[in-house]
């Protein structure tokens, strides 16, 4: 939960500098505010991933090892999961299975769906749509065989313009990432943002090929007015939806908006600025204390030692399954002799891992000593579990 916490507020931190620079690229192209989502998303997908690595100086940091905590059989206080991290888990349990739900709906569409003239129609699309990576597909109403051959070639070339630019890839991504963050409101922002843009990229590509403004416009505004109560699963890319609808048809009707892609350049910008932005939020937070570093054993300082140590439990779930051995934990030491900033490095099981953290943190420590002043210093501490 920890992992959890720490990556929240560090993904903070790159949300708001991307909605930051949307603003001030208000006037750019759609697909540079989309790359600025994207990178955004991208960073924020990375972020529990850097936080998990173990870092180089836990090799060379004091470990501090526990004698085993031994299950003393029916005396034992058995302990869940900690509420918190069973109200996260249902939350992205819910929003993966609306993924995996949409993703159901979308094979069945297509699987309904009838061929004609090479292209795919079904009574199930609500507009025209795009799904799928390794072999993507486009999906028109039915209404569509009404229209001309030069109308349905602009709605199937801003289709196809989504599956050039990976759309459906980046919207399943953000969706996985929404799932993990779902308690963040920025993150469903940025997923909202990352559509739309995505959407007024591609009106881009097709009004930079020469089609008409006026033309184009109203190609949507006839595909919204035809949208019936239908549901259309949210996992796919579809041409219209109504909330973005008076948005997209403001901007395609600008004269003064500019339509150009992101270049190389601009994407390669981009990324530096990301990576630039996640590396020193993805490292592991630091106490704030007066010497303002955390130490690592030797060269002058010395290794903290336990003076008041709250044994863990076992679980009961743990003694059902008779499971053993030892969880490593990185933690900071402070000069208030309080061990901080814990983090499970290997992990043992979900109840086991949760009562070591809950009983370290109420461990008492004398600190580490520098030039004979108290420091706060890294440490691993392995807790061991035995069953008797």
């Amino acid at each position: 939960m920890n992992l959890l916490l720490d990556s929240a507020l560090k993904a903070t931190v790159i949300l708001c500098a991307a909605w930051t620079a949307s603003l001030a690229l208000r006037r750019a192209s759609a697909g540079v505010r989309h790359m600025v989502w994207l990178a955004a998303v991208l960073a924020v997908a990375m972020v529990p991933l850097a936080l998990s690595i173990p870092q180089s100086a836990i090799p060379t940091a004091a470990r501090i090892v526990v004698p085993a905590a031994v299950a003393a059989g029916s005396g034992a206080v058995a302990r869940r999961l900690p509420w918190l991290l069973i109200i996260w888990a249902a939350g992205a349990s819910f929003v993966l299975a609306r993924m995996i739900v949409g993703i159901l709906a979308a094979a069945r569409i297509t699987r309904s769906a009838t061929l004609q003239n090479g292209i795919l129609y079904s009574d199930r699309a609500a507009s025209p749509l795009t799904w799928g990576f390794l072999r993507p597909v486009v999906i028109l109403p039915s209404y569509a065989m009404e229209w001309s051959d030069d109308e349905r070639d602009v709605v199937i070339r801003h289709e196809q313009a989504h599956i050039a630019r990976h759309d459906w890839l980046w919207q399943v991504l953000s969706s996985v990432t929404t799932a993990v963050f779902w308690f963040h409101p920025l993150m469903w922002l940025a997923s909202f943002q990352l559509r739309r843009e995505a959407e007024c990229a591609v009106d881009d590509c097709i009004l930079a090929s020469g089609v008409e403004p006026s033309d184009y416009a109203s190609r949507l505004v006839d595909v919204a007015r035809r949208l019936r109560a239908l549901a259309e699963p949210a996992v796919v890319v579809s041409m219209v939806r109504k909330p973005e609808l008076e948005t997209r048809v403001r901007s395609i009707l600008d004269p003064s908006r500019r339509r150009a892609s992101a270049g190389i350049l601009v994407r390669c910008a981009i990324a530096l600025v990301a990576a630039a932005l996640i590396l020193p939020v993805a490292v592991t937070r630091q106490s704030v204390h007066a010497q303002g570093k955390v130490y690592k054993i030797g060269n002058g300082v010395s290794q903290p030692k336990i003076i008041h140590k709250v044994e863990p439990e076992y679980t009961q779930d743990a003694k059902d399954a008779a499971i053993e051995g030892a969880v490593v934990l990185k933690v900071e030491i402070t000069t208030a002799g309080n061990a901080e900033n814990i983090i499970v490095t290997k992990s043992l099981d979900p109840g086991l891992d949760a009562n070591a953290v809950t009983a370290v943190s109420n461990w008492r420590f004398q600190p580490g000593m520098k030039d004979g002043e108290p420091v706060t210093v890294a440490a691993v501490i392995e807790v061991n579990f035995h069953l008797k």
